[in-house]
């Protein structure tokens, strides 16, 4: 079997700033005798959270019911609301949120003293959940969430300014603004992050040239999910998996397989399932 492996995959820059940052964060917490937290799992990646675990970072979506401490405040952003509520309850933050994703946001900010805001992401996702609560003068604004074309349908004809989350399927993307083509003065502020679109074009790649791609990453990463959702559109069987201990028997049956990984993803866990693949 020969292996291929894409030509971008792994960590992007935003998440090795958030992990640079949590370094910073727990080594901070341990000199100052303070417990050290995480606004949600740092990054969509098992074996980092377990990792960052061992050394006492502990997960939380609230301040009501912990000790204040350190928060590291993960690349998706965060809330306004719940920022401050952090800061009220007397929680030191230090903010890993992406510099794009924070530009997005300042952005959205500006737009929506002028516009409706429409955000194209995933339902729950903790960027969009940033997106929708950014506040003007304490008021959050009004936006409208889409995750498909079909509900499109049911926004009135507006000057809208349209912002997307950036790790959001491209696929579906195009999608939703072909039926966004109707609506007057559309404005576009932002598009999916460079990172991910260059994940996606290697994915492509490998689907040419490959009969099947293993895409290692997290099962709540949306980046991850995209890049297998992308191979199975081109006719390819993709196989997603966390890690080495989940490479499915029929993969090794084919004469060539593609190793892709989302961004979120460590290189040992890319390594690790390479080295697994070898030894048969």
């Amino acid at each position: 079997m020969k292996i291929v492996p894409a030509k971008t995959m792994g960590y992007c820059g935003g998440v090795s700033r958030a992990l640079d940052l949590a370094e910073e964060a727990i080594a901070y917490a341990i000199e100052h005798a303070l417990p050290v937290y995480s606004l949600g799992p740092l990054i969509h990646n098992p074996q980092v959270i377990a990792s960052l675990a061992k050394r006492g970072m502990s997960v939380i979506e609230d301040p009501e019911g912990h000790e204040p401490g350190v928060l590291v405040v993960r690349a998706h952003g965060i809330s306004d609301t719940l920022h401050n509520r952090f800061i009220d309850a007397g929680f030191l933050l230090f903010d890993a949120t992406c510099p794009v994703v924070r530009h997005n946001l300042s952005n959205i900010a500006h737009w929506a003293k002028t516009h409706p805001i429409i955000i194209i992401g995933h339902q729950g996702h903790p960027e969009v959940l940033a997106m929708q609560g950014v506040l003007i003068d304490g008021k959050q604004i009004e936006s409208f969430l889409i995750t498909k074309r079909e509900e499109v349908s049911a926004l009135s004809n507006q000057p809208y300014a349209v912002f997307v989350q950036t790790t959001f399927d491209q696929v579906l993307l195009e999608e939703i603004r072909t039926s966004l083509k109707e609506f007057d003065r559309i404005v576009y502020v932002n598009e999916i992050c460079p990172s991910s679109i260059n994940r996606r074009r290697a994915a492509l790649d490998l689907a040419g040239q490959c009969d099947a791609v293993l895409v290692i990453g997290g099962r709540q990463s949306a980046n991850t999910k995209a890049l297998a959702e992308l191979v199975s559109n081109e006719g390819k069987k993709a196989y997603h998996i966390e890690d080495s201990t989940e490479i499915p028997a029929e993969a090794f049956s084919h004469d060539t397989l593609g190793i892709l990984a989302g961004a979120s993803t460590p290189s040992s866990v890319i390594e690790d399932v390479v080295r697994t693949l070898q030894k048969e």
